[in-house]
C-alpha cells in the first residue's frame, strides 16, 4: 500500500471512528482532517466533498457483510451441516474484537437514522441496510432448504426460520451496544439446535 492508499484508509478508519463517536452530521471535515493529522483541504484530493466521503465510508463497512461472506452454501454437506452452521455464524460473530463490532454496529445504526431524515443527502442508506438484513433472511432460508435435502429439518416455516437465525445473529451483535455480554457460542448452538429440530425430536 502506498502511501496515498495508506492516507485514504486512514481517513476512512478515522471517519468511521468518529460517526461512531459523533454522529454523521457532527463528525466534520475539520474534525476528519486534524484525527488524521493532515490539513482540511487535503481531504478534497480524496474525497469532492463531505457527501462522497461519506458515502465511501457506507460502502466501505457493508463491503464485506453480507451473507455470502460468512455462509458458503455450496460447501455445506450432510455431515458437515450443523457444525459448519455453528463456525460459520461464529465466524462473523467473534472474528472482529468487540469494541470493533460495537463500532461498526454504531455507524451503522447512525446510517439508518441518518437515511431517515429530512435533511439526509442519501435516502439509500436505509434501503441498502434494508437489503442486506434481507439477504442474511433469504440466505438462512437457502441454506435451511439445503438442510431439508439432508434430513437436518423438516419444511414446515422455513422462511421463519430463517428469520429466527437472522435475527439471533444481529442481535448477538447488538447486545454488547447497551452492556448484555452474553456466551454467544452457547447461544448460537442452542438457536440452531432449536431451528433445526424437528416435530418429535425433543427427546
Amino acid at each position: 500500500m502506498n502511501k496515498s492508499e495508506a492516507t485514504r484508509q486512514k481517513i476512512l478508519e478515522t471517519t468511521t471512528w468518529l460517526i461512531g463517536q459523533y454522529g454523521i452530521e457532527k463528525a466534520s471535515l475539520s474534525m476528519i482532517a486534524h484525527s488524521v493529522g493532515i490539513q482540511k483541504p487535503s481531504i478534497y484530493y480524496y474525497y469532492s466533498s463531505k457527501e462522497e466521503l461519506i458515502d465511501a465510508v457506507f460502502a466501505w463497512i457493508l463491503e464485506e457483510y453480507s451473507f455470502e461472506q460468512y455462509f458458503q452454501i455450496n460447501e455445506y454437506t450432510k455431515k458437515n451441516f450443523v457444525e459448519k452452521m455453528v463456525r460459520d455464524g461464529l465466524q462473523l460473530l467473534v472474528e472482529e474484537t468487540t469494541d470493533t463490532q460495537m463500532l461498526v454496529v454504531q455507524v451503522l445504526n447512525e446510517f439508518l437514522l441518518y437515511g431517515n431524515r429530512e435533511s439526509s443527502h442519501n435516502k439509500e442508506y436505509r434501503l441498502k441496510i434494508k437489503a442486506v438484513q434481507e439477504g442474511f433472511i433469504d440466505g438462512f432460508l437457502r441454506l435451511l432448504q439445503k438442510g431439508e435435502e439432508f434430513g437436518h429439518t423438516d419444511s414446515k416455516g422455513l422462511r421463519e426460520k430463517a428469520c429466527v437465525l437472522a435475527l439471533t445473529l444481529d442481535n448477538l451483535s447488538n447486545y454488547p451496544m447497551i452492556g448484555i455480554q452474553l456466551d454467544v457460542s452457547a447461544v448460537w448452538r442452542e438457536t440452531i439446535t432449536s431451528v433445526l429440530s424437528k416435530k418429535g425430536d425433543f427427546t
